[in-house]
């Protein structure tokens, strides 16, 4: 086979090989993306089982950070001022012991950027049939900085 002929042969294969393969530069950055946003789910997850279902309120300090920024009007904004409103919300309940309460089943658990949303089902009263409840969507999203919760927004439903 000629050389021209040999070049004319390669050459679309060699520009699809180029084209179809990642640099190498962009499957890193993408294995670290995904690794921080595992790690900020994570942390979010993390700190709603211990300090929302297992009441351990005092160890919303290793979550969140001392500049905490609550969206919600239902809350304070600042890390200890939420912690005395979480004092408050469950006057009587002292830290549960880890494996002896239920956990909060999750329907979505997403990241994007520094935000990571939980989304779940609860029953509430049902305004029309005393007596009775009906389930509704909630969520909360946290905003993640530096390995520390530090905002927060739900849907201020009580």
């Amino acid at each position: 086979m000629r050389p021209i002929a040999r070049l004319v042969l390669a050459a679309p294969l060699l520009l699809l090989a180029a084209c179809s393969a990642e640099p190498a530069s962009e499957i890193s950055a993408q294995a670290g993306q995904d690794a921080r946003l595992e790690a900020n789910k994570q942390l979010v997850l993390d700190m709603w089982h211990e300090v929302i279902d297992g009441r351990n309120i005092d160890a919303a300090r290793k979550y969140m950070a001392e500049d905490y920024r609550q969206n919600s009007p239902s809350a304070p904004d600042g890390l200890e001022a939420l912690i005395a409103f979480l004092h408050t919300e469950f006057p009587d309940s002292e830290p549960l012991e880890p494996g002896t309460y239920p956990l909060t089943n999750f329907e979505f658990v997403i990241a994007e950027g520094d935000l990571v949303q939980l989304m779940f089902q609860r029953e509430i009263p049902d305004p029309d049939q005393p007596g009775e409840t009906v389930p509704v969507w909630w969520y909360d999203t946290y905003r993640v900085q530096d390995g520390k919760i530090v905002e927060h927004w739900d849907s201020a439903i009580h």
